[in-house]
């Protein structure tokens, strides 16, 4: 099958050959994204629940849970714990003065929440980083591929004319050589298009996890540093 779908495309001609060997750039390219990026978002997952557990074992241990961030690099959780907590020395006045400060007021509050949301968003930027590629490859390479079919079919209706001849053995190498472009199209756009929607399920869910921990780390601010 492999030299026989070789042979079709060396009879697609040169705007066929050069769309394929496209298509097949592309398909490395896309899967070396879905690859990578499932392969980030497994560790980050994986290190994220193990920083949540912990979290929960001393919700208001801060000063541990700072500490332990380096531990749990590819999770954005302690990313966001770590601009959580700056942002808190920022409105304290300085971790020095900390113990002394006043409690935090509500405005102190929602600007420490917009801090929080803005943490998430840059990490969600991060997890959907070259996503953009799959999503073209999987709407794009179909028409691609669908391209080089028509051109195909046109030039195997040009030679027809030409030569006068309107039998199905004249036609059919033409047309097989065309329609292989749509294969290819479609080989290439199927897993891109399925990679994308994995990928993206599983930052969509990361993501309500994070919300999640931020409401917490929000909560454990608010018992230890809110008013009374």
């Amino acid at each position: 099958m492999g030299s026989g779908f070789l042979t079709t495309v060396g009879q697609s001609g040169v705007v066929g050959q050069g769309i394929v060997t496209f298509l097949f750039i592309v398909s490395i390219y896309s899967w070396a994204i879905i690859i990578l990026k499932n392969g980030v978002i497994r560790r980050a997952s994986a290190s994220s629940f193990a920083f949540l557990r912990k979290f929960r074992e001393d919700p208001d241990g801060m000063i541990s849970h700072y500490a332990d961030r380096q531990r749990f690099a590819p999770s954005p959780f302690a990313r966001i714990l770590e601009a959580g907590l700056a942002e808190l020395a920022l409105l304290m006045g300085g971790r020095g003065r900390a113990a002394v400060a006043q409690p935090l007021t509500m405005v102190q509050i929602d600007a420490l929440e917009r801090s929080l949301e803005t943490a998430i968003s840059e990490e969600v930027i991060e997890l959907r980083r070259h996503l953009i590629m799959l999503a073209t490859t999987s709407a794009g390479a179909p028409f691609v591929g669908l391209f080089g079919t028509v051109w195909g079919i046109m030039k195997a209706f040009a030679a027809m004319s030409v030569t006068g001849s309107a039998s199905i053995s004249s036609v059919a190498p033409g047309v097989s050589a065309a329609l292989t472009t749509t294969v290819a199209g479609l080989a290439v756009a199927i897993p891109a298009l399925v990679g994308y929607n994995y990928i993206m399920n599983r930052v969509r869910n990361l993501t309500a996890h994070m919300e999640n921990f931020s409401s917490e780390f929000l909560s454990s601010v608010e018992r230890n540093f809110g008013a009374r």
